[in-house]
């Protein structure tokens, strides 16, 4: 790992830290709680940024990659396809002054049911990788 990786991960790392122990001796505060969200809504444009940057030097100096990265992609947005498509939007019965919308409650159900599907390929992928070795190592 380059020195500069490792010193941008332990700095992450420590303002995760510090925020979570300021959360848990502050939790009833409101503004903790807005300060771990804004630092969440960092971290996942963060992610989202370098996966679109990172890989184009790579694309650069192979353009044979492309298709690869495109179909990738398509997966992707076939997989925000389904979870949008299967998600209801239907509301709930909660105790709030102000109840969600339905187009709050269709992204909250997209989310989660993108949730499950990437988890559940990642335990299938998990599964199929231990089997495969096994029987390679039977062979």
């Amino acid at each position: 790992m380059s020195k500069g990786l490792k010193i941008f991960s332990i700095v992450l790392f420590a303002i995760t830290a510090v925020l979570a122990v300021l959360f848990y001796m502050n939790s009833e505060s409101e503004n903790m709680v807005n300060a771990i969200l804004y630092f969440a809504y960092f971290l996942l444009g963060l992610g989202i940024l370098l996966a679109l940057v990172l890989p184009i030097p790579s694309l650069i100096q192979y353009p044979k990659k492309i298709k690869k990265l495109l179909f990738t992609l398509l997966i992707v947005l076939a997989v925000f396809a389904i979870g949008y498509l299967l998600s209801s939007g239907n509301p709930v019965d909660v105790n709030t002054d102000v109840p969600p919308t339905e187009r709050a409650l269709k992204l909250t159900d997209t989310a989660l049911i993108i949730t499950y599907i990437t988890l559940g390929v990642s335990f299938a992928a998990i599964a199929w990788g231990g089997i495969k070795n096994l029987v390679q190592k039977i062979k």
